[in-house]
């Protein structure tokens, strides 16, 4: 038969301690978890902080073009963040961080917050050097448009007092001159034209033989001349352009006023621009009766407009070949401009 005996003094002290050892175990553990935590914490978000620093340099070396600093940058970033991962891992394994060492890993994690920040930075700034950029083109836009706007206005200008002054002229000498001298301002005032229409200091050479071509032959208006335009768009410097319509006025010129006779059949003039590697090929030919290497050779020294052909030659990495043998066929070799890699 079994007894109930109420629990003594000594009991109820047994218990109490029992309870008092579970709730310090506890408490110990929960203290141990906390520290674990803040080992992990403290250069976890170090690491962390050094892997967005680096991502985010490689994403400005994309963004700004400037590759080289930048990857260099990301470079060492991610060395820190190498570092660091390594030394996360002795910490994790030795399962606190030193005294000693808890100063350094604070000191890590705040380098690492400016770091990132810093180079956070750099888009607004980034995008406060790229409208600056951008209002100061705009500007310089502007002012090559007003240029070359000013510029063709003054010529049409002094072609229009050229053509005035033609028109009074008595002499049949003179409105040939003038005539002629006419259509050299016209070539150069196309040229500003096409610029002034494009907005930049780059235009189609194709287009701008077209218009010279168009210009001359409504000038002379001989329907029974046909001319063939063999023209393809090439990069050409400005000054190399304005020289190909000088050239090309001149010579166009000089066929529709001496290369054909009444008895020329299918008479024709052909323009053509063709590329041979770095050069670009400028010709102007017809099928009139030509013209002999001795009549070539006083048409320099005598005529303005062949001198004036003869001249661009001498232009640097220009080279200009007159042939007479069968028409007379105009041959210009000049330098294609070379694009930026």
């Amino acid at each position: 038969m079994f007894t109930f005996c109420p629990p003594g003094p000594l009991d109820r002290v047994n218990c109490s301690s029992e309870t008092r050892e579970m709730w310090s175990c506890s408490s110990s553990r929960f203290m141990q978890h906390l520290t674990h935590i803040r080992t992990a914490v403290i250069p976890g978000l170090s690491i962390l902080l050094q892997l967005i620093s680096a991502v985010s340099a490689i994403w400005l070396s994309a963004r700004t073009g400037f590759y080289k600093p930048w990857i260099l940058i990301a470079a060492a970033v991610s060395l820190m963040a190498i570092r660091r991962i390594i030394s996360f891992i002795d910490i994790m394994q030795g399962g606190h961080i030193p005294t000693s060492a808890l100063g350094a890993e604070l000191t890590a994690l705040l380098i690492s917050v400016l770091m990132l920040s810093g180079i956070l930075m750099f888009g607004p700034a980034l995008r406060m050097i790229q409208r600056r950029n951008e209002l100061e083109l705009e500007a310089k836009d502007m002012i090559v448009r007003e240029t070359h706007h000013h510029v063709k206005n003054d010529l049409q200008l002094l072609q229009s007092i050229v053509t005035l002054q033609r028109n009074f002229q008595n002499t049949a000498s003179d409105p040939a001159f003038l005539s002629d001298l006419e259509s050299r301002i016209r070539s150069i005032s196309l040229l500003h034209e096409h610029l002034y229409k494009t907005g930049t200091s780059v235009t189609s050479i194709q287009f701008y033989l077209q218009s010279i071509a168009d210009s001359i032959s409504t000038t002379y208006d001989l329907r029974n001349v046909e001319i063939q335009l063999d023209l393809q768009d090439h990069s050409v410097s400005t000054k190399n352009l304005l020289y190909c319509g000088l050239l090309t006025n001149e010579a166009l010129t000089n066929c529709y006023k001496h290369a054909f006779e009444e008895h020329t059949e299918n008479p024709h003039i052909q323009v053509r621009t063709q590329r041979e590697d770095d050069q670009l090929l400028l010709q102007i030919s017809d099928n009139g009766c030509g013209m002999s290497a001795d009549a070539i050779q006083d048409s320099s020294q005598n005529s303005y407009g062949m001198s004036l052909i003869q001249s661009l030659g001498e232009t640097s990495g220009w080279s200009v070949v007159i042939d007479g043998s069968n028409g007379t066929s105009i041959t210009a070799r000049l330098p294609l401009e070379t694009t930026p890699a």
